[in-house]
């Protein structure tokens, strides 16, 4: 947790941008709970772009979601039998019915059976999920607050999605680049839009006196268990683009240690 950001500065500088000029209760609770999350050590300019990301892959609910579409959409985007096998293949469904189990959740759209797996092995090993829970089994369990906020912090620092990770794109040694940083998810789909984003939650921050390193000493001995958080459909595209192969927030005191270990070699 930031425990030096002032959240008042934070949430004032961002009902302007990139807001609009007003925010509903879930947006800041989103946020409240992203903030908390937040690795130890992570630069502004990553924070930024992870708050980016989920306001533009939430629909700006800041809400962990579900991919909007119905099982048909599902069976054409994503499933072996659907219009694209071969996307289909590299997502890893190879199953009927895989296009809609394992559809985009959470705050980065986490999609295909390979990338639940993925995120299940990566979870387990950190101790965060039990041997006994699988997201391939329970697609749904990446819509929790605790788990949806992992899969975001530790696949876009680790690389998960496409190999691209934030020390690719941001750090103290680099001049950072929110446009290509795009890439960490999905291409460069969105990509202008999502650096209008950062550049706004950027300036946020720096109004709030966002200081990286300044976390919570508090550490749980296990997760904290939360249900799901289920926010409203974005509405969908008239020409979808191409899936992510990425996926709400949470227990900081809890990420703050899962992460420690990896923040510093993001």
């Amino acid at each position: 947790m930031a425990a030096a950001l002032d959240r008042s500065a934070f949430f004032n500088a961002a009902r302007a941008q990139p807001f609009g000029g007003s925010l509903k209760q879930g947006q800041v609770t989103g946020m409240s709970a992203i903030l908390d999350a937040c690795p130890l050590g992570l630069d502004s300019d990553s924070l930024a772009y992870c708050l980016a990301t989920a306001f533009h892959e939430t629909a700006r609910t800041m809400l962990p979601i579900k991919e909007y579409g119905g099982d048909a959409y599902f069976k054409r985007m994503y499933d072996p039998k659907g219009e694209r096998p071969q996307v289909a293949k590299t997502l890893g469904n190879t199953v009927p019915g895989d296009g809609a189990k394992f559809a985009g959740r959470g705050y980065v759209q986490l999609t295909g059976r390979s990338n639940y797996r993925r995120a299940t092995a990566e979870l387990r090993k950190r101790g965060y999920l039990t041997a006994g829970q699988d997201l391939t089994l329970a697609p749904d369990m990446a819509m929790t607050p605790d788990i949806a906020a992992a899969i975001m912090f530790l696949g876009m620092a680790e690389g998960w999605f496409t190999g691209k990770k934030l020390s690719d794109y941001f750090g103290s040694a680099r001049v950072g680049d929110p446009f290509n940083a795009r890439r960490i998810i999905n291409g460069v789909d969105k990509a202008e839009a999502i650096k209008g984003y950062h550049t706004a939650f950027r300036a946020a921050l720096k109004a709030a006196g966002h200081v990286p390193g300044a976390v919570s000493s508090s550490v749980p001995t296990k997760p904290v268990e939360t249900g799901p958080v289920f926010a409203p459909a974005p509405r969908k595209p008239a020409d979808p683009p191409p899936p992510n192969t990425g996926g709400v927030s949470a227990s900081s005191s809890l990420l703050s240690r899962i992460l420690l270990r990896f923040s510093t070699k993001a």
